[in-house]
């Protein structure tokens, strides 16, 4: 009984070596639990890009802090962005790559939604940089920029967010940015001096043609009076979306059955605003499609020249056909020739 004894004790043994020194293989259907890589941050998540997009901030600080941000035109990676704050409005051009994201271009006192993007290079300053992790550091023209964390909380009148917290430090001022995913620039604030505070908090954003919040425009329409004795005016608020610039609205517009300034045809082939004369060149139906006495046609051009030329801002209009001066039966202007805009 002993002996017996003494070999299921050593079988027992044995079994319990082997079964400790045998790699276990899982069963099918069951997986084996692994740590895993944290999840790399993307670029274009935090710089959002979409038709229609908006953002409202909230000014503290500064009567020029705060404002309104619109997407008003995109072609591949670039988007051109329209900022409106108390002073001024902005027109500023990003491309958003894979290794970040640059500022490319700037247009002061844009008010008239001219798409800049084809005049825009690729070189420029990184807004933001990739890769997005704690410690990197890029040089900008007056601040060295460096990513001191990636989950800072952030709280705004939109919401509470989870932000990757950029600092940009120069001699005397410094520069915060917050960034949220799928939202983009949450909060920034400016210190001047090591004093002087400067706010930008989120108020709200989202697409503006689902939300009821496209930017809007005031446009006024000049056209011949029935009777072709006089301009008559007609003060309009039109919406835009992405994509829709201001001088090919006020084409459209020009067509409508209401003022039959232009033709069904006409089409607006591009336009040079210089200084303070808007220079129009439209297809070769501008003449066809006139079917118009002297008496009106000095009408239709009147308004051309008024509703182009006071709403862009300018004191001439040049008239061009397809790249030449204009010549009807009735009327010739040089390529080159400016028509006042009438006050």
């Amino acid at each position: 009984m002993k002996k017996v004894g003494l070999v299921s004790t050593l079988l027992l043994l044995l079994l319990f070596f082997a079964t400790a020194c045998t790699k276990k293989i899982p069963e099918k259907g069951t997986s084996v639990s692994q740590e895993k890589p944290a999840e790399e941050l993307k670029i274009a998540d935090y710089f959002p890009v979409a038709p229609n997009f908006y953002w409202e901030y909230e000014g503290i600080g500064n009567e020029f802090a705060g404002g309104r941000v619109d997407t008003e035109f995109i072609e591949g990676k670039k988007v051109q962005l329209s900022q409106q704050n108390g002073g001024t409005t902005l027109a500023k051009i990003f491309t958003v790559q894979e290794d970040g994201v640059k500022l490319v271009y700037t247009k002061e006192e844009s008010y008239w939604r001219i798409n800049y993007l084809d005049i825009a290079g690729q070189e420029g300053e990184y807004y933001l940089k990739a890769p997005l992790k704690v410690g990197t550091t890029w040089q900008g023209s007056d601040a060295t920029w460096t990513i001191e964390s990636l989950k800072e909380k952030v709280k705004v009148p939109a919401g509470e967010f989870t932000c990757i917290k950029v600092v940009g430090k120069s001699k005397n001022n410094t520069v915060e940015r917050y960034f949220a995913k799928g939202v983009g620039l949450v909060k920034q604030v400016f210190i001047f001096g090591g004093d002087a505070v400067m706010e930008d908090n989120l108020l709200k954003y989202g697409n503006g043609e689902k939300d009821g919040n496209l930017p809007v425009k005031k446009i006024t329409i000049y056209y011949p009076a029935p009777d072709i004795e006089k301009l008559l005016t007609d003060d309009r608020t039109e919406k835009f979306k992405t994509g829709e610039g201001l001088a090919e609205r006020i084409t459209e517009i020009l067509k409508e059955n209401k003022y039959k300034v232009l033709g069904a045809n006409v089409r607006l082939l591009n336009f040079v605003l210089e200084g303070q004369t808007l220079r129009l060149n439209f297809s070769r139906e501008l003449v066809t499609e006139l079917n118009a006495g002297s008496a009106y046609e000095a009408l239709k051009i009147d308004s051309i020249v008024n509703t182009y030329g006071r709403n862009f801002g300018v004191e001439g209009v040049i008239i061009n056909v397809e790249g030449k001066g204009y010549e009807s039966g009735h009327f010739a202007f040089g390529k080159d020739e400016i028509l006042k805009v009438k006050q």
